[in-house]
Formats: C-alpha cells, sequence, structure tokens
C-alpha cells in the first residue's frame, strides 16, 4: 500500500456547501436516485424519511458532494445540531448535549459511527470513507433496539454506493483550490456475469494546512472494493474490502485569547492575533520560557508534527430470504495502526518512545438479524458481538514536572439480543416496543513510566530506558475488569393525520459502559440517558412544501467527561469522570419551499437549552484552581493528593458543544440554457450561537457566535454527463472554533480546533 501512496500525482476533487437541502434529502442521489424513496437503515424497510418516526437526518450524496464533504469534520456544514471536531487523530462528535471529548483508547463514543452498517471501533477508522457514498444517515438519540452497538447520543451511519449487476458505469471527479488542494474520486462499476458485478472506488487528497504551522492540513488516500453475488433471487452476498492512509501534519490548533492567560513569571495580557489561524507554538513557547514554575516547561517543536494512521478492514452482508422473513447476517474485522504525534498545548504521542511501536486496535463484529417488513406486524429480532483488542501506546511530554509513557494491552467484549416490532393498531395508527439487554466487559492492564531526569525519576529506573514505573497510591500498576449491563427499551407511537401528514411519539433508553483510564483516579462508570421525543413531518402542495417539526428532552444520568488533568500521583492524564445529572430540551424545525420549478428555499433550526444539574469533580493539584475554570471552587477540608485538595462545582452551566440556536439555510435558482444544458446558482448559509468548547469552562473555551456564508456555480451538460462547478465556502473569512485543551501549567491559555478559512476553487465531474 505504501506503494500505492507514494505513485499518486495530482489529484483535484470536491465542491462547495448546498445546505440542509430537506425535499432533495429522501433521494438516494449519486447513481442511484431514482425517487423520493429509499431504504432507511434504522428501520430495514423501503420508505420516505418523511414516513419514518424517528428522529433521523439523511444527507443525500448529491448534497455530501456540492458541500464538498471528504471528510467527518465538514459535516458541520449540512447538519444542524451536530457539532463534529478533531482531537489529535480522533473524533469527537457531539448531537443535542450528547457526545465526548476522549481523544484516548480507554473509552467509547457517545455518538456510534458506522460504515455500511459495521460499528467503527475507533473514530480514526472512518477518517478516510468520504466517498462513492449514496448516503450518510444520523439518527438522533439512544440507539441499540434494531442493530449493531449500543449508543447514548445516536448513530452517524456512512452508506456506500453498492455494485449493479449487469450495468458497466462509474464516475470521474477532480478538484483543485487554493491552499494548494488537489482531490481525484472516481469509481467503477463493472458486470461478472449475470449474476454479480465489482465496484472498486478511489479518492486521494492533496491540500495544504489551513494553520500557519501547516496542520489541518489533508492528505489522506482511500481504497474501496465491493463484490455482490446473487446466485438466486433468495440470496444475496456482498463482500467489502477498504483501506485508507491519512498522512501529513494532521490536527492542528491555534491561539485566540481575549482574556490575558496567566501564570507564574507570568504578565497577564490579551493573546490576538491578526490571522486567526495562527498556531499556538509562537505564544505558547514564548510564555512558557517565562514561566517561574513548575521548572522545564517542554516548548513546542512543531517540525514533529505528524500523523501517520492506517486502517483496512473486510466485512460481509448476506441476506436470505426465507419467505416470511429475511435473515441477515454481517460479520467484519477492523485494524488501525496510529503512529501520529500532535500538539494539543502538549506533546502527544500515540508511539511507545522505547520500543517504536505504534497504537494498535484490532476489532471484531458478528450480527446476526432475523426480520419481516410486511404485514401489519413489522419486527426484527438479532445478536450482536464485539470483540476489541487494544495495544494502547502514548507519550505525553510536558516537561520535567511530567514527561509520561502511558502503555496499555486494553479489551472490550459485548453481547448482545435486541428486537424490535412495530404493529398497526388500525390504517392510521400504530405501535412500537424495543427492547435491547447489553453485556459488555472492559479489562485494563496499563503501565506508566516517567521518562529519566524527569522531576518522578531523577536517577534511573527499572524500566524501558531507566523510566521510573509510577504506581498507584496502593502500589499497583493500573489493572481491572469492569462489567456492566442494561435492559434498554424504546416505546413509541405514531399517527397519520393525513396521506402526507405523520404524528410520532418516541421514549428511549440508551447506555454505554465505564471503565479505567491509564491513571491513578477512581473508574468512571456507565453513562445513561432517556430521551423524550414528539414529532410531526408533513409535506403539502403536491410535496412543494414542506414543514417538520420536533421537540425532545434527553435527561442523562453519570454522564461521561475527559478533559487533561493531574492525577492522584501528579502525572498529567487524560482524566474520565462522571458527572451526576444533565439534561437537553428543545425543539427543531424544518422548513423547504419549491418556489417554482427552477427555485428552491431550504431553511432549517434547532434550538437546544441544555444543563448540569450535578457536576462536582475533585483536582488533585495543591495549587488553587480558581484560575484555571469558571466553576465554583471550594477546598476540601483535610486535603491531600489521596482524596484531592479543591472540589469544584459547574451545576447550572451550559452543557459542551450545545449552542442554544444552529441551523442553516439555503436557496437555488435553475437557469436552463439554449443548449438544453443547465446553469445553477446555490448560496447557503449556515449558524451558531454561542457555546463552551470544553467541561473546564474556563473563560477562552467560550466560543462566539458565527455565520457562515457559502455558494456554488454548477453547469450540467445537457445529458448530465458532465458538471462543472465554481465553489467558495466561508465567503467572509469568519474564524469557528469548535474544540479546545487548556495547557497543563499555563491558566486560560488554551489551544483551539478551528474551522477551514476562505477556500474557493472549482470542481469537475464525468459520469459513465
Amino acid at each position: 500500500m505504501s506503494a500505492l501512496r507514494t505513485s499518486l500525482l495530482l489529484s483535484a476533487g470536491l465542491a462547495a456547501l448546498l445546505v440542509q437541502p430537506a425535499l432533495a434529502q429522501d433521494s438516494p442521489a449519486g447513481e442511484e436516485a431514482e425517487s423520493d424513496v429509499i431504504l432507511v437503515t434504522a428501520q430495514f424497510r423501503e420508505a420516505s424519511a418523511q414516513d419514518t418516526a424517528i428522529s433521523l437526518d439523511v444527507i443525500s450524496a448529491d448534497t455530501l458532494n456540492e458541500a464538498g464533504v471528504t471528510q467527518m469534520t465538514d459535516l458541520n456544514r449540512v447538519l444542524p445540531g451536530v457539532q463534529v471536531s478533531q482531537g489529535g487523530t480522533a473524533l469527537q462528535v457531539f448531537i443535542r448535549g450528547a457526545g465526548d471529548f476522549s481523544t484516548t483508547s480507554y473509552n467509547d463514543a457517545a455518538v456510534a459511527q458506522s460504515f455500511d452498517g459495521v460499528f467503527a471501533a475507533r473514530t480514526q477508522w472512518m477518517g478516510g470513507t468520504f466517498f462513492d457514498l449514496q448516503r450518510v444517515e444520523v439518527l438522533k438519540g439512544p440507539q441499540g433496539t434494531l442493530y449493531g452497538r449500543n449508543a447514548t447520543g445516536g448513530v452517524m451511519n456512512l452508506i456506500p454506493v453498492k455494485p449493479r449487476i449487469g450495468e458497466t458505469s462509474g464516475y470521474a471527479t477532480a478538484q483543485v483550490q487554493n491552499y494548494d488542494g488537489y482531490l481525484l474520486e472516481g469509481a467503477v462499476n463493472v458486470p461478472i456475469g449475470s449474476i454479480a458485478a465489482m465496484r472498486v472506488a478511489y479518492q486521494g487528497s492533496w491540500r495544504d494546512g489551513y494553520v500557519s504551522d501547516g496542520g489541518d492540513d489533508d492528505r489522506h488516500q482511500s481504497v474501496r472494493a465491493q463484490l455482490l453475488l446473487e446466485p438466486t433471487p433468495e440470496f444475496t452476498a456482498r463482500i467489502t474490502g477498504n483501506y485508507q492512509h491519512l498522512g501529513g501534519r494532521g490536527h492542528s490548533q491555534v491561539i485566540y485569547a481575549p482574556i490575558a492567560p496567566n501564570g507564574p513569571g507570568l504578565t497577564p495580557a490579551p493573546i490576538i492575533p491578526d490571522d486567526r489561524w495562527t498556531s499556538i507554538a509562537p505564544s505558547f513557547n514564548t510564555l512558557a520560557a517565562r514561566l517561574t514554575a513548575p521548572p522545564g516547561v517542554y516548548p513546542i517543536n512543531i517540525d514533529l508534527l505528524h500523523q501517520d494512521v492506517e486502517a483496512w478492514g473486510v466485512s460481509g452482508h448476506f441476506d436470505w430470504d426465507l419467505g416470511g422473513a429475511t435473515l441477515t447476517v454481517i460479520p467484519a474485522y477492523q485494524r488501525v495502526v496510529n503512529a501520529s504525534q500532535s500538539f494539543p498545548v502538549l506533546s502527544f504521542k500515540t508511539i511507545d518512545p522505547y520500543s517504536g511501536k505504534p497504537s494498535t486496535s484490532d476489532g471484531k463484529t458478528l450480527e446476526v438479524r432475523l426480520g419481516n417488513s410486511s404485514g401489519p406486524l413489522v419486527w426484527v429480532l438479532g445478536g450482536y458481538y464485539f470483540n476489541e483488542s487494544q495495544n494502547s501506546r502514548n507519550e505525553v511530554s510536558l516537561g520535567l514536572a511530567s514527561d509520561t509513557t502511558f502503555i496499555g494491552e486494553l479489551g472490550t467484549r459485548a453481547y448482545a439480543a435486541f428486537g424490535e416490532m412495530t404493529y398497526s393498531v388500525t390504517d392510521a395508527l400504530r405501535a412500537t416496543l424495543g427492547l435491547r439487554y447489553t453485556d459488555e466487559t472492559k479489562t485494563v492492564d496499563a503501565y506508566r513510566y516517567a521518562r529519566l531526569g524527569s522531576l518522578a525519576c531523577r536517577t534511573a529506573g527499572t524500566g524501558p530506558g531507566g523510566s521510573c514505573e509510577l504506581l498507584t497510591a496502593s502500589g499497583n500498576n493500573i489493572e481491572g475488569t469492569y462489567s456492566a449491563d442494561r435492559l434498554n427499551y424504546k416505546v413509541g407511537l405514531e399517527y397519520d393525520l393525513g396521506p402526507d401528514s405523520l404524528l410520532y411519539a418516541t421514549v428511549a433508553t440508551g447506555f454505554k459502559s465505564g471503565g479505567q483510564s491509564n491513571a491513578d483516579l477512581d473508574p468512571y462508570r456507565p453513562e445513561d440517558v432517556t430521551a423524550y421525543t414528539v414529532g410531526s413531518k408533513n409535506d403539502f402542495a403536491g410535496g412543494t412544501i414542506r414543514v417538520n417539526l420536533e421537540g425532545f428532552y434527553y435527561r442523562f444520568t453519570d454522564r461521561q467527561e475527559s478533559f487533561s488533568s493531574l492525577d492522584r500521583g501528579g502525572a498529567q492524564v487524560s482524566s474520565l469522570f462522571n458527572a451526576g445529572k444533565a439534561e437537553t430540551a428543545g425543539a427543531s424545525v424544518e422548513l423547504a419551499f419549491e418556489l417554482t420549478d427552477s427555485d428552491t428555499f431550504n431553511f432549517a433550526a434547532e434550538y437546544a437549552h441544555s444543563e448540569y444539574k450535578d457536576f462536582t469533580y475533585r483536582s488533585y493539584r495543591a495549587a488553587n484552581p480558581d484560575a484555571r475554570t469558571a466553576c465554583a471552587v471550594s477546598p476540601i477540608a483535610g486535603g491531600t493528593a489521596q482524596i484531592g485538595f479543591w472540589q469544584i462545582n459547574c451545576n447550572g452551566f451550559q452543557l459542551p458543544r450545545t449552542p442554544n440556536w444552529s441551523g442553516s439555510a439555503s436557496y437555488s435558482h435553475v437557469f436552463s440554457l439554449g443548449n438544453g444544458g443547465e446553469l445553477e446558482f446555490s448560496p447557503n448559509m449556515t449558524f451558531a450561537s454561542s457555546r463552551w468548547l470544553s467541561a473546564e469552562f474556563v473563560e477562552n473555551a467560550r466560543a462566539d457566535s458565527y455565520l457562515l456564508l457559502n455558494a456554488n456555480l454548477t453547469y450540467r451538460s445537457p445529458d448530465d454527463e458532465y458538471s462543472v462547478q465554481l465553489f467558495m465556502r466561508n465567503i467572509t473569512n469568519a474564524a469557528v472554533y469548535t474544540g479546545t485543551q487548556q495547557a497543563p501549567f499555563i491558566n486560560n491559555f488554551n489551544g483551539l480546533d478551528i474551522a477551514p478559512p476562505r477556500t474557493y476553487g472549482v470542481r469537475l465531474r464525468y459520469d459513465f
């Protein structure tokens, strides 16, 4: 595969944004657009998304292409209420307040990410999969009674274009943009006799970084191959293989600190660069050199910034029509190898510095479903097995005070049985009941080593390279088995108010298991959520007007939180802990108007009020943490490094990355040309109100509201054989911050994740 990567030359590719085109959402788009009916994977039957009584967004292939979506973080441009950010090489996804910050191997995502219905054990596996897609489905709220892995926040499922028997077809796309960006993408579908077909697709991207240090670039290559067999009308087999390599410099952070950072020996002063895409490195290194305590803080050596993630996997989809039901079997295997280094205000490597070995993940899943989608009773029964083995190897280097290597062998094993049925009480009224029982066990066998020469290892120890092993207060390494089981449910009613009007209400519960981070901290408990949803989906005037409304209320118990902090032994760790109670309540609206045959207007907005009802945690740092958080700080009587020195109370704060308001609007006008072709002009916008970027609630982690403007101008040939598109995204060059991490020794100095600046270019596509 390395020969494949090095042999690739220039590229060019995808284009700009058409935000939330509601009237087109139900089409499978791309090559499979035939009608307003799609196979809603979430319910395994052919139905319009408008007839599906769940909280669901469907983004078509056309929308993805026009929005220039080539990676997960680009979905921010097409999904109101969804916040996607990058933390190192890992993805962080939040939906209606549900999500998590952890970028390590020690916990699972609240929003499950799947490709072709197969759960991705590590989010890095999803990084190079955004090409040759039929659609993306986003299910909001707890999931698990119908298929796959359990999740508290939702599921994001990428559906690829599948092979077609008896057809030779494909496409080629090229794009060129500013920042020396080139992208190539294409697919070819080849029939194999009368009962089989193969589809092979490729995407390659080469683009320089948006950040001044060269970070936030995009250099990836991905290949996918699918083989479809239909030897009989009753049996279908499809085998899929994926490979992707994510390279370049990778994730980087910027600085914008209107409230002055402070620390021992520093003269507080705001940091407001003229260019919002200025790297944190120069200002951090300047301040670190002036710190009087702790001694020997390492500067950021941006020359070491790099990303090297290799992922591949195979899966099978086998379907047997048994007459009264269909049996589906989905085995899958995934492997991720990560050998990267990033600088989220500290040096973070996914490599063992002593052996040079990278972090690895090997995940196996098996899903078996038996279901019926016809008649008055629609039902599915299934079982699910998940097993992941990880070799987690990380080095976190801050300076003499903390320079630690974290080595862990981690295991997760989960079994689940699930079922859901929908019964038609009358022609208009249907009732749904779903159950899922999950039994999950995590094992941790982990070690920590302080580098020789650091304050925790002044003389050579017995660890690798003369390092000193860091033990817990009880004198042990981090080791344990953590098990949890839950019976979750879903109850729903749906009623047809008319031929094109649906009213629905559901109550659903979900959970994700607890575990232990590689730190001298208490284990974190499982997270539970109960979600209430009521909504209505309506088409009027022959489908030219669409009005969808939804209200929701989520109640979290032991919500899992994560940010960088000191543990009891003074090591800088990615801590995982629980917030006792939290709530999110709100409503969403989706409007679409086909004004004329040539004019379409779309608008979508979501309001979410979120609040921590019980969120307190302890700081094991002796110094008063008041300068590092906006939460209330109080001393712990008789405080020690074992019980903590300070209690931090964040009750009443808004949940991170959950703006009160978010939304999008778009307009499209198509000009019919004399040669039979057409020219489409489609401006659009996305917006969000202010929000916290992390659960530390430090002042400079509060992001302002934003409004992004984008536009496309697309020419399509008379026979739709080719198209040419000019695009510009983020026309006003607005700085949109998506995530953050606070520097360990400089209060209120936050490295910020940032969305792309103004980009523009041209995209060409040829279909055959």
